[in-house]
């Protein structure tokens, strides 16, 4: 995320740069003016700058959005998740906190695709990640993964109280995200704990205990144990 601030940081520096030579080159041009024309020009410039100050700021927090967000799910970007779970893991090795990585998978989406269409297939996507986002905590770090993958970092949270995050989000997805009926969408999940390794190992691990969840449909798992029927 240090990244990420940087470049928003970056672009406000930019503007306030932006805005003092606008001001230099002003106040050159209104020095061979008359008192009149400077009033009226101070007033139309002073609500100019106002109005300029305004949208290149929202100008910018859309450009930084488009650089975490998921267009599509409206959860954070994959990039955006890499990032995040680095400082994460970083921040449970230094203070000995705990951290889970929940990883979230749609059972033969394809199916689905194949049954609907592409269109009704990514309206249920945005619904999985509205989902997850609405019973979630907010400390908590929603992603998409990947295609049908959603990826949640729970900090400072051990297995136990991410399996009842998880439990409840999944369980709501499963009952409320459906074409024609509750069921037709169901999730694997898997919920691993972080043990110091690096960031390739830990969502090795993460992936690995996916996998074995979804040998059985509509199975849950966490590391060295069965974790129950959705």
């Amino acid at each position: 995320m240090r990244g990420f601030r940087k470049i928003k940081s970056s672009a406000r520096m930019y503007l306030v740069c932006l805005l003092i030579t606008g001001v230099l080159v002003f106040l050159i041009l209104i020095s061979t003016m008359d008192q009149n024309a400077k009033r009226q020009w101070l007033v139309i410039s002073g609500i100019f700058f106002v109005i300029f100050l305004s949208r290149l700021n929202n100008c910018i927090s859309y450009l930084y959005n488009n650089l975490i967000i998921d267009e599509l799910t409206k959860v954070y970007n994959y990039r955006f998740f890499i990032t995040r779970l680095e400082e994460e893991m970083d921040r449970a090795k230094r203070y000995g906190r705990s951290l889970v990585l929940a990883f979230a998978d749609c059972d033969d989406f394809k199916s689905y695709n194949d049954k609907y269409g592409h269109l009704e297939g990514n309206i249920a996507l945005e619904k999985i990640g509205r989902k997850l986002k609405q019973n979630t905590r907010s400390s908590d770090i929603v992603a998409r993964f990947g295609g049908d993958e959603f990826a949640v970092i729970l900090p400072e949270t051990d297995i136990v109280s991410a399996r009842i995050v998880m439990d409840r989000a999944v369980d709501l997805i499963e009952r409320q995200v459906y074409k024609t009926r509750p069921g037709e969408v169901t999730m694997s999940v898997s919920l691993i704990h972080y043990d110091g390794e690096n960031i390739n190992e830990f969502l090795e691990r993460a992936d690995a205990v996916l996998y074995r969840a979804k040998l059985n449909k509509k199975r849950k798992a966490f590391e060295n144990s069965k974790w129950g029927e959705a």
